[in-house]
C-alpha cells in the first residue's frame, strides 16, 4: 500500500495572495470608478451630453437704419460664415491646414484667428471667416468629409445699401475685439459678435444690436445636426434708427464733392436736425464686413486723404473771411462801427511797422458794413476787430458756438480755438509769448491767425443767425423705435435742444443778413456761383471764405493752395437750410464751395417742390 506524506506547501499563503490581488484589482476599479464618476463626473456628463445635444447661438438682426423719409440705408442680409467646433476635430491642426489649402491661406493665419477669440464655451463654434463667397462655400462643402469640426453658419450681417453714402455717419460694423471683450460695456458679448466700430453704428450699438436667441439641436458623434430640440429662445431684433438726414441732399453733398478733399454740412436752421453731413474722400462700409487685406487697411487709415477722418465733425480749419460775419455783429452790437459810417480801403492796413493787404490790392475805397460784408473787404474788418479788441472778438465768437463742441453725439469732436488773452496765457509758457500784441488782432477779425473751426461749428453759428438767435444742439436721429415684432422697446422720438441764445439785437442781426444777401445777389458780390435755378425762385445768402493755408507740413507737401468756404441759407427771408462747405486746397471760396452749396440747396428745393409744369400750362391747372 502506497503511502503520501503531506506537503510541505502553504496553501494559505497563496489564496491570501491571490485574494489580496483580486481586492486590489477591485480596490483600483472602485478608485477609477470614484474618479470618472465623482471628481470627473461633470466633464464627461458635460461632454457626453454635448455629443447628443449642443447649445447654439442666433444672432439677432440689428436694427434697420432709415433716412428722415423712410429709406433704408442700412439693413441686414444672410452671411455664410465658416466656422470650427475644436471638439469635433480629434486632429485639428491636421483640419485647419486641409482647410488653409482649399482657402488657399496660411494655416498659422486661422490658428491665429481662432486663438484671439474669447469667451468661448466647449463644443462651441469658433468664427474662421466671415461673410464668404459662395464659390468657397462650394469647396468645403465638397470636401466637408475631411473636415470634421469646420461648420458652415448663415448668420444676419450688415448690408449699406448706397454704399459709401453718408458713411461717416452711418458708420460700419466689424467683428468685436479681444480689447472690448475685456470691457463691462460688452460683457454680454461673445467672440465673433459683429458691433458697431465707427459713427451712428458704434454710438447706438446696444439698442440696434438687439438680443441673441438659443437653439438646442442634436449632433451625432462626428458633430453632424440630426434633429433640433424644441427649447428654442427666438432672437430680439434690434430698434431701428430713423435719422434726420435726407437721402436726396445727402446725395447731392455726397456727389458734389466726388473726387475732392472737404466736407459739407447741411442743417434745418429751426430745430438743428443734421439733413445732410458729408465727409470726403469716403469708404464703403461693406468693405468692414469681411477680412480687410493690410494694404487697404492702411490706406483707410493713414493713406492720402484719411478716409475715416471725419472731416465735417473732427476737421479743424481757419474760417477765414467766413468770420467776417460774426465780427460784423460785433462791431455793430458794441457800437464800435455804424449803419452809416464809411472806413476807406486803399488796398492795405498798417498796426505801426506791420503791413495788413486786402485781397484787393488796389483797395475798394469807401465801405459801409453791407458793403464791406458783400466784397469781403479785409481793411474794414481788420479796422473793425482793432476798435473791438481781441477779447470781444472772442466772446461774440463764442456766443455763436464758435470755439465750443456742439455735442453731435457722431464721433470724438474737438473745441477748435478762438484766441483771447487769457487763451495766450495758457496757450504758452515762455512770459514773453503770453503778452497779446495790437498787431495780432486784425488777422484774427477776417478769420485768419490762431482761429480754428470745424464745419458744423460753422453751420451752426449761421443758424443761430438766421433763426432768431437761438444756438443748436445739432442732431442726426429722429426716432428710436422698436420693430413691428417686438412688443416693448425704446421707442423715442428727438426735440431740439436750445444750447444759448446769441442775445443780439434784431437789427443787428438784419443788417449783417443784408449785406449776406448781397453777396450771392448783388453785382459786386463774391459768391455768384451760389445761386440757385431762377425756375426756383428762392433766393440764397452767404458768406465765402479762402482761408490761407500757413502749416508747414503742407508747404512741403506742396498741398499749399488756400481752402474754399461757403457757408450759405435759403430762401434768404425765411431760411430752410443752411449749407457749409469746406474744400481743401481748392482756391477762392466763391469760385470753388459756392458751387457746392448750390448743388445741395437745389437738391433740397427741387425735392420739396416736386415736378413743376411748364408755365404755359400752369393757366389750365384746376
Amino acid at each position: 500500500m502506497a503511502t503520501f506524506e503531506r506537503s510541505g506547501f502553504n496553501t494559505s499563503f497563496r489564496v491570501n495572495i491571490a485574494f489580496g490581488c483580486c481586492a486590489l484589482c477591485f480596490l483600483a476599479v472602485v478608485v477609477r470608478l470614484w474618479y470618472l464618476q465623482i471628481i470627473q463626473g461633470d466633464y464627461f456628463r458635460n461632454r457626453s451630453e454635448n455629443n447628443r445635444l449642443r447649445t447654439l447661438y442666433i444672432p439677432p438682426p440689428r436694427g434697420v437704419i432709415f433716412d428722415r423719409n423712410g429709406i433704408v440705408l442700412a439693413k441686414n442680409r444672410p452671411s455664410f460664415d465658416i466656422d470650427f467646433v475644436m471638439e469635433d476635430a480629434p486632429k485639428p491642426k491636421e483640419v485647419i491646414a486641409r482647410l488653409a489649402q482649399i482657402l488657399k491661406k496660411k494655416p498659422d493665419d486661422l490658428w491665429a484667428q481662432l486663438g484671439a477669440q474669447k469667451r468661448r464655451r466647449r463644443f462651441e463654434s469658433k468664427l474662421l471667416l466671415k461673410d464668404v463667397d459662395r464659390e468657397i462655400i462650394a469647396r468645403v462643402e465638397a470636401r466637408k468629409y475631411e473636415l470634421p469640426g469646420v461648420v458652415i453658419n448663415v448668420n444676419p450681417t450688415r448690408d449699406y445699401l448706397y454704399g459709401s453714402l453718408a458713411a461717416h455717419v452711418i458708420g460700419y460694423t466689424r467683428e468685436i475685439s479681444s480689447r472690448q471683450l475685456d470691457l463691462r460695456d460688452f460683457a454680454e458679448y461673445r467672440s465673433g459678435d459683429m458691433v458697431g466700430q465707427f459713427g451712428l453704428e458704434a454710438q447706438w450699438e446696444k439698442l440696434l444690436q438687439g438680443k441673441r436667441g438659443i437653439k438646442r439641436v442634436f449632433v451625432n458623434a462626428s458633430g453632424n445636426k440630426i434633429g433640433e430640440s424644441t427649447e428654442t429662445t427666438s432672437p430680439v431684433p434690434g430698434e431701428n434708427l430713423t435719422l434726420t438726414i435726407d437721402f436726396d441732399v445727402q446725395k447731392a453733398a455726397d456727389d458734389a464733392l466726388k473726387d475732392r478733399q472737404g466736407a459739407v454740412v447741411a442743417i434745418a436752421p429751426q430745430t438743428g436736425e443734421i439733413l445732410a453731413l458729408t465727409s470726403a474722400p469716403a469708404f464703403d462700409p461693406n468693405t468692414f464686413t469681411k477680412a480687410i487685406p493690410p494694404e487697404i487697411w492702411r490706406d483707410l487709415i493713414t493713406g492720402k486723404g484719411r478716409k475715416l477722418s471725419n472731416r465735417a465733425v473732427q476737421g479743424l480749419y481757419p474760417p477765414g473771411s467766413v468770420f467776417k460775419i460774426m465780427s460784423a455783429a460785433a462791431a455793430l452790437a458794441e457800437g464800435v462801427v455804424s449803419s452809416s459810417e464809411r472806413i476807406f480801403c486803399p488796398g492795405f492796413y498798417m498796426v505801426g511797422s506791420a503791413r495788413f493787404g486786402c485781397h484787393k490790392k488796389s483797395g475798394h475805397g469807401s465801405m459801409n458794413l453791407v458793403e464791406a460784408l458783400i466784397q469781403s473787404c479785409d481793411v474794414y474788418f481788420y479796422t473793425a476787430g482793432q476798435r473791438l479788441g481781441i477779447d470781444r472778438i472772442h466772446d461774440y465768437a463764442k456766443k455763436f458756438g464758435l470755439g465750443k463742441k456742439t455735442q453731435l453725439v457722431l464721433a470724438e469732436e474737438p473745441s477748435g480755438i478762438i484766441p483771447s488773452t487769457e487763451w495766450k496765457r495758457r496757450y504758452f509758457k515762455r512770459a514773453e509769448d503770453q503778452k497779446w500784441y495790437p498787431g495780432e488782432t486784425p488777422s484774427v477779425a477776417i478769420g485768419q491767425g490762431a482761429v480754428t473751426v470745424t464745419p458744423l461749428q460753422i453751420a451752426r453759428a449761421v443758424a443761430a443767425l438766421v433763426n432768431g438767435g437761438k444756438v443748436l444742439a445739432p442732431y442726426l436721429v429722429r426716432n428710436l423705435e422698436a420693430p413691428s415684432t417686438q412688443e416693448e422697446g425704446h421707442n423715442e422720438s428727438f426735440v431740439p435742444k436750445v444750447l444759448s441764445e446769441l442775445g443780439i439785437e434784431e437789427k443787428v442781426i438784419n443788417e449783417v443778413r443784408e449785406g449776406l444777401v448781397g453777396v450771392v445777389n448783388d453785382p459786386r458780390g463774391t459768391a455768384h456761383k451760389a445761386r440757385l435755378d431762377p425756375a426756383l425762385e428762392v433766393t440764397v445768402a452767404g458768406k465765402t471764405g479762402t482761408a490761407q493755408v500757413v502749416a508747414l507740413a503742407y508747404h512741403r507737401l506742396g498741398d499749399n493752395n488756400d481752402h474754399a468756404w461757403f457757408v450759405g441759407y435759403a430762401p434768404a427771408e425765411n431760411p430752410e437750410i443752411v449749407v457749409s462747405a469746406i474744400l481743401e486746397n481748392a482756391g477762392h471760396g466763391g469760385a470753388e464751395a459756392g458751387p457746392v452749396v448750390r448743388q445741395v440747396m437745389e437738391a433740397y428745393f427741387k425735392k420739396k417742390q416736386g415736378p413743376r409744369l411748364p408755365k404755359e400750362q400752369t393757366k389750365d391747372v384746376r
